[in-house]
């Protein structure tokens, strides 16, 4: 049986909608796992995950404790990208066999994703790579390389070093054991990785409260980037693009005050308990 572990912010809302439709194509259990803070520690906008809550009402949702006061707060900010995917592990059903972790901004074509989980041995495979096309400014601005960033691997595989390695999914592919394979169907790419298609307000929001925040001076780049046309090149990585028939749908959802009964809310200790139970197997 197959499951999709979606890492999520209210930053990421336009995306989720979209994401999860796809991921219902093809998952026996989707999970999606997000802080109710951001990672520069600023509060999640709670009325508006309470919506998020509401309306996907089929979806088990684990919102779980920002604390910098605990183990898990001392970390480097890889960590906050990690953590997310280490709960929703535990979250796993007994029957899972295989787990595709995605970011909420990364959207598969599901029929297709479906299809391909029928043709391809995936139970020859302990980790895989697969392409995801990648976007910027626009969801018609595709770039001319692609990526693989989104994970799928065997649950077999995941224990507590791989999936807390600092290099995120990178990491606990390069520390599953058995046989891997990177950038899976790079001709025709499954999925879609939308994490630079915002507004300029939107980007802001994006860099001044991610993890890796710090890397470079994002707000720079991003208000020179705003301040023409877009050239054909990001700032990013330096792909060039070509122009495409956009396939993301936005969306926008409503507030709510009540919390969902979809929801698992954990404490701190709820946390511990989680990381010794894979770390030590108490």
């Amino acid at each position: 049986m197959f499951a999709t572990i979606i890492n999520f912010s209210s930053n990421e809302a336009p995306f989720l909608r979209q994401c999860l439709e796809e991921a219902l194509c093809f998952s026996d259990q989707v999970l999606v796992c997000v802080c109710d803070h951001f990672f520069d520690e600023t509060p999640e906008d709670l009325s508006l995950l309470k919506g998020i809550y509401a309306f996907h009402h089929n979806i088990h949702f684990i919102q779980y404790p920002f604390s910098k006061d605990n183990f898990y707060g001392k970390h480097s900010a890889h960590f906050w990208h990690n953590i997310g995917r280490m709960i929703g592990t535990h979250f796993l059903k007994a029957e899972i066999t295989n787990v595709l972790f995605l970011d909420a901004d990364e959207i598969v074509e599901g029929k297709r994703f479906r299809r391909w989980l029928e043709t391809f041995p995936i139970q020859d495979y302990a980790a895989l790579r697969l392409s995801c096309y990648w976007y910027f400014r626009e969801a018609k601005y595709r770039a001319n390389e692609v990526e693989d960033t989104p994970l799928l691997i065997s649950k077999a595989a995941l224990h507590y070093e791989a999936l807390m390695h600092p290099e995120e999914r990178a990491g606990t592919f390069h520390l599953a054991e058995g046989t891997t394979l990177r950038f899976v169907e790079k001709e025709r790419p499954l999925i879609h990785h939308y994490s630079w298609v915002r507004s300029k307000e939107g980007l802001f929001r994006k860099v001044q409260t991610w993890g890796h925040k710090n890397e470079r001076n994002w707000e720079e780049l991003i208000e020179e980037e705003f301040s023409k046309p877009f050239s054909g090149k990001d700032f990013v990585h330096g792909y060039s693009f070509e122009e495409v028939e956009p396939l993301h749908k936005w969306h926008q959802y409503d507030r709510a005050e009540k919390i969902a009964e979809n929801v698992t809310i954990l404490t701190t200790r709820d946390i511990h308990k989680i990381d010794l139970r894979l770390k030590f197997g108490v």
